[in-house]
């Protein structure tokens, strides 16, 4: 692969500048704009000069703006080249992953090597969380599910597995012990599984042990995501996206102007949004793979 990749999905900002040049110059339920997501005035690069590490992607529910993960805060951007700090007490925690609760969208959990943090004000002011989990907790990948009057919450810790809360983020406990790296996860809740893009396979678990989804003619999973209001599980591949549709696996046929290592669903006209491996943000509508950055 071009940019250097950290557990096969994660891009090092350091390869990632130097693909952007001017051109970078001129995200389960996704974010909503928030009281916090003000107008910012950096550019792509400046994300990448400061977050060092891209994490992550969604794109918010009015397909109006764009959130990245980086090593160094939570960006969010309307497009044409223009970004933005979503959370200062945010700027130099690590976020690898985030769930909003789509009941309450000022409600926003955040988690990374700084384990997990909550916002009950649209992210302006965040608390820590983990009654249960390791100190330090390095979580490399989450996902989060409203189901009735509770929020559930998965969090992949390194060298341990993945913990499991209940009750928003108050308490965990070790829910499935995994000696492999993870790359990304989420929760299908039509099916009932939790799908693991992990070091060797893409995974599920379902009836009390790991089962094996085979993609077919992939030899690598980078990164995987659910789209929960078509159903439809897709998974970044080094031979494109592939889609699950109604239990059959497809590859979609548009085709990205390069390598796409993390995906995640659009919104609006918007079908999914990607990361390249060059650190390029895209989005797919109409057919057709377009830079949003």
């Amino acid at each position: 692969m071009k940019g250097l990749l950290r557990w096969g999905m994660i891009l090092m900002a350091g390869a990632l500048l130097a693909g952007c040049g001017e051109s970078g110059r001129s995200k389960p339920i996704q974010p909503p704009v928030t009281a916090a997501a003000l107008p910012g005035d950096l550019t792509y690069q400046d994300v990448l000069q400061k977050g060092e590490v891209v994490h992550n992607l969604s794109m918010t529910p009015d397909a109006q703006h764009i959130w990245v993960g980086t090593h160094a805060g939570l960006y969010h951007s309307a497009g044409g080249g223009v970004w933005g700090l979503l959370s200062p007490e945010l700027e130099q925690k690590d976020v690898t992953g985030w769930f909003v609760d789509p009941n309450n969208p000022q409600h926003i959990f955040a988690a990374g090597n700084n384990g997990v943090l909550r916002s009950t004000d649209g992210g302006k002011k965040w608390a820590k969380l983990g009654k249960g989990l390791p100190e330090p907790a390095e979580i490399r990948s989450f996902a989060g599910i409203r189901e009735g009057d509770q929020i559930r919450l998965f969090a992949f810790v390194t060298g341990e597995g993945i913990y499991q809360s209940s009750n928003g983020g108050n308490e965990w406990s070790l829910w499935l012990p995994l000696d492999q790296e993870v790359y990304a996860m989420d929760y299908d809740p039509m099916e009932n599984r939790l799908y693991v893009a992990a070091q060797f396979n893409l995974l599920y678990h379902e009836d009390g042990q790991w089962k094996t989804e085979v993609v077919p003619n992939a030899q690598q999973v980078y990164s995987l995501t659910v789209d929960r209001t078509s159903g439809i599980l897709a998974v970044a591949t080094d031979q494109g996206i592939m889609e699950k549709i109604d239990g059959s696996w497809q590859q979609l046929d548009a085709k990205s102007p390069e390598t796409l290592i993390v995906i995640s669903p659009g919104a609006g006209d918007y079908r999914w949004v990607g990361i390249g491996e060059s650190a390029f943000v895209y989005t797919l509508s109409n057919g057709k793979w377009k830079k949003w950055n």
